[in-house]
């Protein structure tokens, strides 16, 4: 194996051309300098430096080398500044802005799961109506949000999103989760369960689905996403919503969603909203990889 010291002596030779002048700069000896660089062309079997009155040029080999040892040793740069990162997000405070059925299940087991790594970081969550989370990061009041891709101001950027369309929420065994999708007059033949405050901007593009919830006479409306799960699993109604706040209910069986049979209702997404011109907090910055990464796996399952 190459020994890291003796690869920054050969990179140091290379740049200078010759053993005398990166002597001077590594501030060694150039009897031991040109050691080390005897040391290297004996491991590799073959001379990295011709040898010429005006200094040492490369060899072919000594090319292939160079560019191993100038990857290698930035990558190392890359790992040293990310443990750097990981060293400065060990305490701090993070604050997010979420559509509330991200509060439920997703964001409370992405905090417990980050946690373990930092344990001295703090947190404040806040349920937002989707049109105020841009607005909230953009103006620094909180520093990340999650809600549903759209027209977004020029202060915030999306940092990853996914599809996230909202369907039929119902117990698993409620006689609509028999189907594979469901139109809008399958759905007003059972009672609907809603949630108060405004839907995403890009479901009311679906003429069809505006209709529909103009007519709805819900048999129960709540701004507690927390109560509607449990009038849902009471067997009380079906709701709507994306599968983000009934993750665990879904896993185990107990509740089953299904997609609305609309092309635009199905193309929403939610993503991770960040300023757009200001650097985010090391535990902010450490917590947003982690939930981009969380959010993908959701999509995958």
């Amino acid at each position: 194996m190459l020994h890291a010291a003796a690869l920054g002596y050969f990179r140091e030779v290379a740049r200078a051309g010759s053993i005398r002048k990166a002597a001077g700069v590594l501030n060694v000896a150039a009897s031991a300098l040109n050691r080390q660089i005897l040391n290297l062309e004996a491991q590799l079997g073959t001379p990295l430096f011709d040898r010429l009155p005006g200094g040492m040029r490369l060899t072919v080999a000594g090319e292939l080398l160079l560019r191993h040892v100038s990857d290698t040793l930035h990558d190392f740069e890359r790992v040293r500044s990310a443990i750097d990162d990981l060293r400065s997000a060990r305490s701090g405070h993070v604050s997010i802005a979420a559509v509330d059925s991200l509060l439920v299940d997703f964001l409370p087991r992405a905090i417990d799961r980050f946690r373990v790594d930092f344990p001295a970081v703090t947190y404040s969550v806040m349920a937002v109506a989707p049109p105020d989370v841009s607005a909230l990061v953009g103006a620094g009041e909180v520093d990340i949000g999650f809600t549903f891709v759209g027209r977004t101001p020029p202060s915030v950027r999306f940092l990853t999103e996914i599809s996230a369309p909202i369907g039929v929420v119902m117990r698993a065994d409620h006689p609509l989760a028999s189907r594979l999708s469901l139109g809008f007059d399958e759905v007003n033949q059972y009672p609907v369960l809603t949630q108060s405050g405004p839907l995403p901007k890009g479901a009311d593009v679906d003429a069809a689905f505006t209709t529909f919830k103009d007519q709805l006479k819900p048999k129960l409306q709540s701004n507690s996403i927390q109560m509607l799960k449990l009038a849902i699993m009471l067997n009380m109604g079906v709701s709507l919503f994306t599968r983000l706040g009934f993750l665990h209910e879904i896993e185990n069986g107990d509740i089953a969603w299904r997609p609305l049979e609309s092309t635009v209702i199905n193309t929403l997404r939610i993503g991770l909203v960040a300023p757009a011109q200001r650097e985010l907090s090391p535990p902010a910055e450490q917590l947003a990889r982690r939930l981009a990464d969380d959010l993908h796996r959701f999509a995958a399952v």
